[in-house]
């Protein structure tokens, strides 16, 4: 039986873990399962957005926090370099599709420059055993034609987001190669191509679930951009134990497990947009559905991730069903409705995915 978020919990308890993009959605998720599981945590990343998940935990009292741009190489160089971490993970980025078409100078600069200069401190960072770098599921060359993407498949992109995480992964691998494993050095170094996560406290309203909810909120109608469009839906918790779990097998194993991982759902997770919607539109009887103007940027119909080679050579697989997913999302926006506290509904889910064998 698949054991990785019994072994996470073990691994992670007194390791010096450091995090690019903390404060962001899935950073700040990530800030409390690294409380949780005992690790001794350092992030840095842009100033926390008002109202976003971040804020809500009071993350400055669960991680030593940075505040600091991936662009000025000398501020995250210092703050590495004071920290002395083992395990570094790296979530930092501008992370909206639309956000890159707009700017795609901003795109590029943080997204792939910010990465050179993250991997150009650790390259001079003697205690760093594991590097875990996030890009996302877009790098594949989408032809638009359903295929479930495996990692030997071609990278791409069309629009700055995709191309830019791509770029990401060709940093990756040339420190790799060029400095991070030659001749005494031997550090993990690896990337993870996310799918589209789902879990509560998001506050983007352009993301779907965001918008879902905010439409709940007010007895409005959400608009839906592209409700026939597939993704691989997973939960936020299912990634970033995904995640850790990559960083363990590289801390641990770095020569043989150094390379691009797909961490996303099973087949089940792979739905359209409009089946997220109906999913929660069962929750909140009324809620009604438009369609929304789209992006100056063309979207991929469909999108998947073959993650089969995660499930065969790591302990790791993901806990949650898709429906189970969209109603842990559900229970949450009901929790904070009744005025509960951020930080304990995040922390029951984390313990219950945690601590359930």
């Amino acid at each position: 039986m698949k054991a990785a978020h019994v072994k996470n919990r073990e691994f992670y308890k007194g390791k010096r873990v450091f995090v690019t993009g903390h404060t962001g959605f899935k950073g700040a998720w990530l800030t409390q399962v690294l409380h949780y599981l005992g690790a001794e945590a350092m992030g840095y990343a842009l100033a926390p957005e008002e109202g976003c998940l971040y804020e809500k935990i009071d993350g400055d009292r669960l991680i030593e926090n940075v505040t600091g741009d991936v662009r000025d190489y000398k501020a995250l160089e210092a703050a590495i370099q004071r920290f002395q971490p083992e395990i570094v993970f790296h979530l930092a980025a501008l992370a909206l599709v639309k956000d890159c078409f707009d700017d795609p100078l901003k795109a590029y600069e943080t997204n792939v420059m910010g990465t050179v200069n993250l991997m150009e401190a650790l390259r001079n960072c003697k205690s760093v055993k594991s590097i875990v770098v996030v890009t996302t599921d877009k790098v594949y060359e989408n032809k638009g034609d359903g295929a479930v993407y495996k990692e030997e498949d071609l990278l791409g992109g069309a629009d700055p987001y995709a191309t830019s995480k791509t770029c990401m992964e060709h940093v990756v691998r040339a420190y790799r190669k060029s400095y991070l494993q030659t001749g005494d050095t031997m550090v993990g170094v690896g990337t993870v191509r996310a799918s589209n996560v789902l879990g509560g406290g998001d506050h983007v309203e352009s993301r779907l679930i965001p918008s879902i909810l905010s439409a709940v909120s007010r007895g409005g109608t959400v608009e839906l951009r592209n409700p026939n469009q597939t993704r691989p839906w997973q939960s936020v918790l299912d990634a970033l134990n995904g995640y850790l779990t990559v960083g363990r097998y590289l801390y641990e194993n770095p020569k043989e497990y150094s390379e691009g991982w797909n961490i996303g759902p099973t087949t089940d997770g792979i739905r359209t947009v409009s089946w997220v919607f109906h999913k929660i539109k069962n929750t909140y009887d009324g809620l009604q559905a438009e369609a929304g103007s789209k992006f100056e940027v063309k979207e991929s119909e469909t999108l998947g991730l073959d993650i089969q080679k995660a499930l065969t050579r790591f302990d790791w697989e993901p806990r949650l069903s898709c429906d189970r997913v969209v109603e842990q999302v559900t229970e949450y926006f009901m929790s904070q409705q009744k005025g509960e506290n951020e930080h304990q509904i995040c922390l029951r889910q984390i313990s219950e995915f945690f601590e359930k064998e």
